[in-house]
């Protein structure tokens, strides 16, 4: 690095700390912490050994977190240097280990109340096929490291027919945003779409909102070139309605989780690989196909299984109820050797739309 760029990097730096300085900027380190994921790798003796800087709040030894698809509960914590520590604040640099996979450079880190929430996270992750890692440099995480992990913008320009409807459309748009979502207003002024307004909302991917103005047919042409969308409106709560659509169809859905039953299991018949033929005691509530279940042995959770058939007396069943005996085809997540004498509960869980 040559000496002007140190020299430029030592000028930026003490402009940094004179404005923190003066604006009294602190971070926030009291509640359960946030951070990003600096650089993830696999270490002999010690699993996935993370790099975190964390943004805000106050991280400690044994927290239950949650990266991306991973998760995990925290074994080691240490500072930059490599020194074992008990807790991190805000704008700490950290090391840690307790990831059951590596997460991603540039993933968010998060705790968690317990294991479940953070395996249940991490699951949702994975089943939207979100993996947390982002198509960027180094320098590109300077932007992320002051921005909430949650918070999904969709951008928009707005054009109107008077300066009163365009502030009232903007305020208004102003209250659907929560602490996950915003729509972030690019652009916006009165009178009629032009191409530039549509050369914008292409560069930036934005939608724009025309409320009692016209598009001209060169100007609607060049949208549909470059697949832009133009929603035109003339009652400003038809607009609003529209926008919270948008902004309900990226919220995450809530994964709800519903408790069916539980088993014990009175004889193991055959283990595969991929399957394991047992039958049971149906202890409490009920037992049918297409759920899942957790492996419980002595208190201790195994492994958990898909339920793909239930059959009573020799014959298929939708559902066995409690008190009765069945034959189950479980399908395990990995292979493990069931014994008579595990119990299973089964529960359903399945994803239900947030709405604004």
């Amino acid at each position: 690095v040559s000496a002007k760029t140190k020299q430029g990097i030592n000028d930026l730096l003490d402009m940094v700390l004179l404005m923190a300085d003066i604006e009294e900027l602190k971070g926030d380190s009291e509640g359960s912490a946030e951070g990003i994921v600096i650089e993830a790798h696999q270490e002999q003796g010690k699993g996935a050994l993370v790099s975190a800087l964390i943004e805000h709040g106050r991280l400690h030894k044994s927290d239950y977190i949650v990266a991306g698809t991973t998760y995990g509960r925290i074994r080691t914590l240490s500072d930059w240097a490599g020194n074992p520590i008990d807790e991190a604040g805000s704008s700490t640099p950290v090391r840690l280990t307790g990831f059951k996979e590596l997460p991603q450079f540039g993933d968010y880190i998060s705790v968690t109340s317990s294991e479940k929430v953070a395996r249940e996270r991490a699951e949702n992750a994975k089943s939207r096929k979100v993996t947390g890692k982002l198509n960027m440099t180094s320098s590109d995480l300077l932007g992320l490291i002051n921005k909430n992990a949650q918070v999904q913008e969709v951008p928009v320009i707005i054009k109107a027919d008077v300066q009163g409807s365009l502030t009232s459309i903007t305020d208004s748009l102003r209250l659907l945003e929560n602490e996950e979502l915003r729509m972030h207003v690019i652009g916006s002024g009165v009178g009629n779409i032009t191409e530039s307004d549509v050369q914008m909302a292409a560069t930036s991917k934005a939608l724009i909102y025309a409320f009692n103005v016209s598009t001209q047919t060169n100007v609607r042409k060049l949208a549909e070139r470059d697949k832009v969308s133009i929603r035109e409106f003339e009652v400003i709560y038809e607009l609003l309605d529209d926008a919270k659509e948008v902004l309900t169809a990226l919220l995450t859905p809530e994964i709800k989780e519903t408790e069916l039953g539980k088993l014990i299991i009175r004889g193991v018949f055959r283990t595969t690989k991929d399957e394991v033929i047992c039958g049971g005691e149906v202890t409490k509530g009920k037992v049918e196909p297409g759920s899942k279940a957790r492996v419980l042995r002595d208190k201790e959770q195994i492994t958990e299984v898909e339920v793909i058939s239930v059959k009573r007396q020799q014959q298929e069943a939708k559902e066995v109820f409690e008190g009765e005996m069945c034959g189950l085809q479980l399908k395990p997540l990995k292979k493990v050797i069931i014994e008579e004498g595990d119990r299973l509960e089964f529960y359903k869980r399945e994803e239900v739309q947030r709405t604004l």
